[in-house]
């Protein structure tokens, strides 16, 4: 999903489109290359270099308006860093290196684990799921 569309999503939705927003926007779809996720302070620092008095609340708010309308998810790989990156490529996981935090994305999906959960857990209505594996990446091993 490009920019427009992702765009033309949030008005159709009745998200009025700010500046700041529409940078937020494609900062999360056009400045992270899949390996890259970024935190809300990041994104603010983006952000102020074309809006320089945006404040951190207004960034945040934003991400949070981004998620509601699933245009953008947020992670947590367990560094104590919430991160951010665009919801509208597809469903994907994260390979996460326990030395230097980066995060590589996996284009599949353990569907073979959830087909199981729901043999084993029938009633148990499964509406989302975040698979995420804890390892070393070839620089740090």
């Amino acid at each position: 999903m490009k920019l427009e569309e992702a765009l033309h999503k949030l008005k159709a939705q009745g998200v009025r489109l700010t500046p700041q927003r529409q940078e937020v926007l494609r900062i999360l779809i056009e400045e992270t290359d899949g390996e890259e996720h970024l935190s809300a302070e990041e994104i603010w620092r983006l952000v102020q270099k074309r809006y320089a008095s945006v404040s951190f609340d207004t960034i945040y708010r934003t991400l949070n308006l981004l998620i509601r309308c699933g245009l953008a998810s947020e992670l947590d790989f367990s560094d104590g860093c919430r991160r951010f990156e665009f919801a509208g490529n597809g469903h994907h996981h994260h390979l996460v290196c326990l030395k230097c935090g980066r995060a590589e994305e996996l284009a599949f999906c353990p569907e073979d684990c959830l087909a199981r959960v729901q043999v084993e857990r029938p009633g148990f209505k499964i509406t989302g799921h975040a698979f995420k594996i804890y390892g070393y990446c070839q620089r740090c091993q």
